[in-house]
């Protein structure tokens, strides 16, 4: 029964029995728990226990810290619970506003209507239900039976314009089946209203307005983690200053005033909070469209009040705009365009002169002004790449505590953009020797989940020292500690010098499949290559003066030849083979040349490793999704010394899974011989045995490019506890009772020996 009001969002349910009481804690993810039980006499003791606990003000703690920080947990509200209902409420909203759109443009009779009217009509909408679920005195002034007597209403108490245009006439005839079905709709009377402000803007932002009015907008669950981990209940409220530059429709305006409003005197009265919030919350935004939705979001955000937001129309690129603004104020939230600037911005904005990227002048004219914290959503470049260097560096320097936040592919639904977060506290007043970092992925099967109730995939976090030049290394890596343990090992460049194969003039008349004058063999496409396999051979042009880059290059030598871009955006991403002939390759390939003369034995072993769980689980989490740098490819650990059977085993595979007959090899076999070469590749880098297991789960879930049936390791050889090499070793045996043969107790002597040392 308790599990079934579980919707109704309260921590605390009271079953009343006859003569008894239980109360139940309400969960987000496991069943509700009964906490104690009482008699209907011992009810007020009951309370009288838990008053602090049970106190507005805990409650409130709660929502501004927030689900996901260590340390802080009510007894009785279980924090995920807060997001869950709100994701559920946030659901049943936008149907409902969703329908009432619908219904809006049924009655139009075919002719579309404007963006514009949408949004206003609908904000006045919303907001008149808002004021009669709540029995608002002010709503007994209309009739709810005439639309018009109720938008006039809405107008003249939030001092609103009226509206004009194609449909200012017509209103009340076009919108009235949808103000009924509103109406009619779920109870706004406990629907907090920031929730209410964020489905108005997420339902009528679309990608057609977005377009028509270049308008974007942040999701919902973005805005909401950024905000909570700035953690702005580590600050006294009247001494922050909230400001969003480039707002778009307000997204994060409306979670700031929603944090910040929670940390407010309970006893303030509503028009306190009021004049209080829009004092030290602003926004700027280009488009005038964009700064009405923004200014309607917080009306809405902010009931019962009146306007009075600042959320300004302004070029923030023109002059020193942006400079000026950010340094007035201390907090700055932003999700800036990301777009390069254009030959006549360049022109026109004198920023455009210091970078050319409009994201990297947002982040710098923000770090100029070293605000207490910051929060930026940006391209997911940010984490890794050179164009951010400067950037990362300065972050450092300035915040004791950074996070990186790595978002999914299609988290906005309007921009297939790969993005990032990051989100700096706790500014420096004084040099300082160490820096808390934390790495936080929400990975693409949580996307969902976190769209709805901000629920991240995982987190990694360190603490380490700040260089008196700092680095600009904030991100924390997947098996971070595996890198730590490899650092000072040598490195694929020591021994093979990448470089991208042939580039032409004319890309398409650069290969064929059949023997022209100036054409050469070689590999063309990388597209379907599997490890270790050759791939089809095409005819390449040769000639010089069709060749814009890699000419040069000596292609006649023993090399190995891998590709370039990525076989996908898994755990697995690259393939190498081995080129004994001197073919050519495109540029989709890398060829990797012999610093030094290697024999064909060693080029075996490097393509093994190339191949291998370490070089692919290092190039997938240092790459983006769509290629490699070379410079990251020269970076690949690799052992310190190349075991012979190594080379054995990856020439005896490669003989195997090139060969021409099907009768050759079976997938068991392949599968088999394959291990044994990952076997030997981790007993040449020497890896602990948690390392070594970290490293293969890392590969769970990911499908291998190889020319046979392949499984996990962990499932073709289930023997926990062991080395990979030791499992394939046959020396123990899963079902038997070889760890009482391996782990013997001491005998007694030695046993009492030890103990007397101890002691």
């Amino acid at each position: 029964m308790v599990s079934q009001h579980r919707a109704l969002g309260a921590p605390l349910l009271f079953v009343v029995n006859q003569d008894d009481v239980t109360v139940w804690e309400v969960r987000s993810k496991v069943p509700p728990r009964a906490i104690e039980t009482v008699e209907l006499a011992g009810i007020e003791e009951l309370f009288k226990r838990h008053r602090a606990t049970w106190h507005p003000d805990a409650i409130h703690r709660a929502k501004s810290v927030g689900p996901s920080e260590d340390g802080y947990q009510l007894d009785f509200v279980d924090l995920g619970l807060l997001p869950a209902i709100e994701g559920e409420i946030h659901i049943k909203l936008s149907r409902l506003l969703v329908e009432t759109l619908e219904l809006s443009r049924k009655a139009s009779e075919g002719e579309p209507l404007d963006a514009r009217t949408l949004f206003r009509v609908v904000f006045r909408l919303l907001a008149a239900k808002v004021l009669e679920d709540r029995c608002h005195p002010y709503a007994a002034a209309w009739s709810a039976d005439d639309l018009s007597s109720v938008l006039a209403g809405i107008e003249t108490y939030y001092s609103l314009g009226h509206i004009e245009g194609r449909w200012a006439n017509e209103l009340p005839v076009v919108f009235d089946a949808a103000w009924r079905h509103l109406r009619a709709g779920i109870s706004f009377s406990n629907i907090s209203s920031d929730d209410l402000a964020f489905v108005y803007e997420n339902t009528l932002i679309t990608p057609e307005t977005r377009k028509v009015f270049g308008t974007h907008s942040t999701p919902r669950q973005v805005a909401e983690y950024v905000v909570q981990k700035l953690q702005l209940h580590n600050h006294k409220p009247e001494d922050l200053k909230i400001y969003e530059p480039f707002a778009g429709a307000g997204v994060f305006l409306v979670s700031a005033l929603r944090h910040l409003r929670d940390l407010l005197p309970v006893e303030w009265s509503d028009q306190q909070r009021h004049d209080f919030l829009i004092k030290h919350i602003s926004g700027d935004e280009v488009d005038a469209f964009a700064c009405e939705v923004a200014t309607l979001s917080l009306i809405l955000a902010d009931y019962p009040n009146h306007n009075g937001w600042h959320v300004k129309e302004a070029d923030l690129l023109a002059g020193t705009t942006l400079a000026d603004r950010i340094s007035a104020n201390n907090v700055i939230l932003c999700n800036p365009p990301f777009e390069a600037f254009t030959e006549a911005e360049k022109a026109r904005y004198e920023i455009a002169g210091t970078t050319h990227s409009k994201a990297i002048a947002a982040l710098s004219a923000a770090l100029d002004a070293k605000p207490l914290a910051l929060g930026f959503v940006l391209p997911r470049s940010f984490i890794l790449e050179r164009q951010f260097a400067e950037q990362r560096r300065r972050i450092e320097s300035l915040y004791s505590s950074v996070e990186v936040l790595k978002l999914p592919d299609g988290i906005f639904g309007a921009s297939d953009v790969e993005t990032a977060a990051v989100i700096a506290r706790d500014l420096r007043l004084a040099p300082a020797v160490s820096i808390s970092l934390r790495s936080t992925e929400v990975a693409e099967r949580d996307r969902s989940a976190f769209l709805k109730t901000g629920q991240t995939t995982v987190h990694r976090d360190l603490i380490r020292d700040v260089a008196e030049k700092p680095d600009g290394c904030l991100w924390i890596p997947p098996l971070n500690a595996l890198w730590d343990y490899l650092r000072d090992g040598p490195r694929l460049g020591t021994l093979l010098k990448p470089s991208l194969g042939l580039q032409w003039y004319d890309q398409d008349q650069g290969r064929s499949e059949n023997p022209k004058p100036g054409y050469e063999l070689g590999f063309a496409n990388a597209r379907h290559l599997q490890q270790y396999k050759l791939p089809k051979p095409m005819w390449l042009d040769f000639r010089e003066d069709h060749i814009r880059r890699a000419f040069d290059h000596d292609w006649s030598k023993p090399k190995l030849i891998a590709s370039a871009t990525r076989l996908s955006r898994g755990a697995w991403c690259i393939g190498a083979f081995v080129d004994l002939e001197g073919v050519l390759c495109s540029q989709q390939f890398f060829g990797l040349w012999p610093v030094e003369p290697l024999t064909n034995s060693q080029l075996y072993a490097l393509s093994a490793v190339l191949n291998g769980p370490i070089a692919n689980a290092f190039l997938a989490m240092n790459s983006p999704k769509d290629r490699f740098r070379v410079s990251v490819v020269r970076d690949i650990p690799i052992p310190a010394l190349l075991p012979t059977k190594l080379a054995e085993l990856a020439e005896e595979y490669i003989t195997r899974v090139n060969a021409a007959s099907i009768f050759d090899h079976t997938d068991d076999d392949l599968a088999g011989q394959l291990a044994q070469i990952d076997a030997e590749i981790m007993r040449a880098y020497d890896l602990p045995l948690k390392l070594e297991r970290q490293l293969l789960a890392y590969f769970e879930g990911f499908d291998r490019p190889v020319a046979h049936a392949w499984k996990h390791w962990n499932d073709s050889y289930p023997i926990p506890g062991l080395s990979l090499a030791e499992r394939l070793s046959g020396r123990f045996n899963a079902g038997g009772d070889w760890v009482k043969k391996v782990f013997q107790p001491l005998p007694q002597s030695e046993i009492d020996l030890l103990r007397d040392y101890v002691a």
